[in-house]
């Protein structure tokens, strides 16, 4: 039986008619755009290669949720196409996005969407977009990635003709074949559960499962300010786009001894604190949930893999260089402190709850959690990739916002490119391409920012050098 883990399902008892959770994303493409048609042969000839993407979840009155084939798939029922009122570029790409990923996917059929814009105009080739929705529950950020080489795939090789897959739903379990498979999978998950926690206790000098999930859960449920991009108004989204050279991310980290996520939370935390001084919020410290891969299996198996660091941004910070070195040592000791393993492991343990408990324990422990804003940051696809002989130019992800928050920054490297998405509440940050603007700004200045000062460089490292000279010399 096909079933979600409580972590997949977890993202579907979160929503709320302000908040729906599924991840967005806009590819730009080169090219003369290709008829609605060839996309949709396209994509159903290739869905074989990830099978959730024809099939829906069920709710058992016995058994716990599973996914089954939905019987009436049609690929029409999933891929759209939509022409801009008139020829037009980035600004027009934005608020049709915008439009089209404020729309919650329906229910009863697969979780999945995909929109065709044509009439951009990039360049004397022309272009085109696809603006698509993945619910959480089927993806986390790496599965996303991997389920675009699948549908995708790489630039050589892929302009023929496709064929149909003749693919055939197969029947789901019955409700007391589902009740069997649910309780032995909650057993199953209660048995490694109890292990983990005992394997723990026993070993000598380790710190213990049950201590770094209670430390894990601390850190996360300590209070944050809160400012004006903390709280939902309405579903409707605004979109921003944002790049900057790969090239340009990965120097500044080699300068100062950070990686490109620490370099990408710099950023953020630079062009929040321009976004919240001409707000009149002039916080000193915001708290970014920052999503990590726990993934062991197969990257392009669905569903969630994650689990989350809590880093302090200092948007009080005026330094861009002080900035970079904060983050790149909070974000160190976030990774040290074991909270991360200690949470996916409590994610893994909720798969051992009936369905009453597991929504009571997501929900009580979202509406402790402290944070401003998620900041995702995936490695894209290392080859180039391409759609029916037409390049991917630009890989733009879309995070989806938690009820209670406005904003969320999404980063995906491509082509020599760092791409960002960002998705804000429209009726809490209405014009987020103030902030994206921004945000490539920060780059800049990170890149303009010399290398922090070595050991013994500052004035009062001098000194101190001096002094043991002259104590040596005695």
């Amino acid at each position: 039986m096909d079933r979600p883990t409580a972590l997949d399902l977890a993202f579907l008892d979160l929503e709320t008619p302000q908040a729906p959770l599924h991840v967005g994303w806009i590819l730009r493409f080169g090219g003369r755009t290709p008829s609605l048609a060839a996309l949709r042969r396209h994509l159903d000839a290739r869905l074989h290669a990830v099978p959730r993407f024809r099939r829906r979840l069920v709710r058992p009155a016995l058994g716990a949720p599973h996914w089954v084939d939905d019987v009436g798939f049609d690929v029409a029922r999933h891929a759209f196409a939509v022409s801009l009122t008139a020829p037009g570029g980035e600004q027009e790409l934005r608020d049709v996005a915008g439009a089209l990923l404020s729309q919650p996917l329906p229910g009863g059929r697969p979780l999945w969407r995909m929109y065709l814009v044509d009439r951009l105009q990039d360049d004397d080739d022309g272009g085109f977009a696809l603006v698509g929705q993945v619910h959480h529950a089927l993806v986390d950020g790496i599965a996303a990635i991997e389920v675009g080489m699948l549908l995708f795939g790489a630039a050589e090789g892929d302009g023929g003709a496709e064929r149909s897959s003749g693919w055939v739903a197969r029947r789901g379990p019955s409700e007391a074949e589902a009740a069997r498979a649910t309780v032995g999978a909650r057993a199953r998950a209660a048995v490694g559960a109890a292990r983990t926690l005992s394997g723990a206790a026993l070993t000598p000098g380790a710190p213990g499962a049950v201590r770094d999930a209670a430390r894990a859960i601390e850190s996360l449920a300590r209070p944050v300010i809160r400012t004006q991009l903390d709280r939902s108004a309405t579903r409707e989204r605004a979109v921003a786009l944002a790049s900057v050279p790969f090239a340009l991310v990965r120097d500044v980290g080699r300068r100062h001894g950070a990686t490109v996520n620490d370099v990408l939370l710099a950023a953020s935390t630079l062009a929040l604190r321009a976004e919240l001084r001409r707000r009149g919020d002039p916080v000193e410290a915001l708290r970014a949930l920052v999503p990590i891969s726990v993934r062991t299996d197969d990257p392009a198996a669905l569903g969630n893999r994650i689990s989350f660091l809590p880093v302090e941004l200092p948007v009080g910070e005026p330094d861009p260089r002080r900035v970079l070195r904060l983050q790149r040592t909070r974000t160190a000791t976030a990774k040290h402190s074991g909270g991360a393993g200690a949470l996916e492991g409590l994610a893994r343990a909720a798969d051992a709850l009936p369905g009453p408990a597991r929504r009571l324990l997501t929900r009580s422990a979202v509406r402790a959690v402290g944070f401003n804003l998620v900041v995702s940051n995936v490695p894209g696809p290392p080859v180039a990739l391409s759609l029916l002989g037409r390049p991917l130019r630009a890989i733009h992800p879309m995070v989806p916002l938690l009820h209670g928050h406005a904003l969320t920054i999404g980063a995906v490297s491509y082509a020599g490119r760092l791409n960002l998405g960002l998705a804000a509440d429209a009726a809490v940050l209405p014009e987020p391409a103030v902030l994206g603007a921004e945000l490539e700004a920060a780059f800049a200045t990170l890149g303009a920012a010399g290398a922090s000062a070595p050991p013994g460089a500052t004035p009062w490292g001098a000194r101190a050098r001096a002094r043991r000279q002259r104590a040596a010399s005695r």
